[in-house]
Order: structure tokens, then sequence, then C-alpha cells
């Protein structure tokens, strides 16, 4: 199975459900105080889907904002993410959220063997 999030300027992601299910988890955890962020990232996992065109503009930019945020601490190795202890696996994850978080916004540029170097 897969997760797609669909960007209000109709540009999507689409990855394997366990990279959205990891995120999710860290979502949830950064932010359990935030019920409707959580109860919308909770329903995209059921479904397969977030649609971020179809949600209100606050709740928007707050999914926007966390996944932002848990997928750059992912990468900076602040968030363990996806099976840390295992290179590839973990590569693997990190390359997907990376790709999350430059659809979601401009970010920095990271060498993922080396998460904390950014690159030139």
């Amino acid at each position: 199975m897969s997760v797609i999030i669909v960007f209000p300027n109709g540009t999507d992601w689409f990855k394997a459900n366990w990279v959205f299910r990891q995120l999710a988890h860290d979502v949830f955890n950064r932010y359990s105080r935030d019920a409707e962020l959580c109860k919308t990232l909770e329903v995209a996992e059921a479904l397969g889907a977030l649609n971020l065109k179809e949600i209100d503009d606050g709740l928007r930019r707050r999914v926007i904002a966390a996944l932002s945020a848990v997928a750059m601490d992912t990468i900076n190795g602040t968030i363990a993410g996806w099976r840390p202890h295992d290179a590839k696996e973990h590569g693997l994850y990190c390359e997907a959220v990376l790709r999350l978080a430059s659809s979601l916004g401009p970010v920095r540029r990271f060498n993922l063997a080396h998460p904390k170097l950014l690159i030139p």
C-alpha cells in the first residue's frame, strides 16, 4: 500500500505507507496536544491519502508546518525516524522525507550520508 499527499498547488508526494506511518507517528509524538492535527493524519493514514487542498487554511498550515518540522528534524538527526540503526533503511526514509520537505517549501540541502553536513 501507498499514501499520497496532494498539495494545494496540485503536486503530490506518493510513498509507501510505512514512510507515512513513521512520519505520522513522529508528528503524533511531537504535536500530541493538537488533536485536530493528529486526527487529520490518523484519517489520512487509514485512507491512504491526505488532500491538503480540501482542508481549511488554518489546519493546512499546521499540517504543513508539522510535517516539515518533523521531516527536517529527522534529517538533522534530532528525531530517530525509521530504523535509525540500519543505515540503508534509514537512508531510504530520509530521502523520502527530504523529498516531502522540499515539496512543502524551501529546505536546506543535506548530504544524506552525513545528514548534519550541508551541501554547498
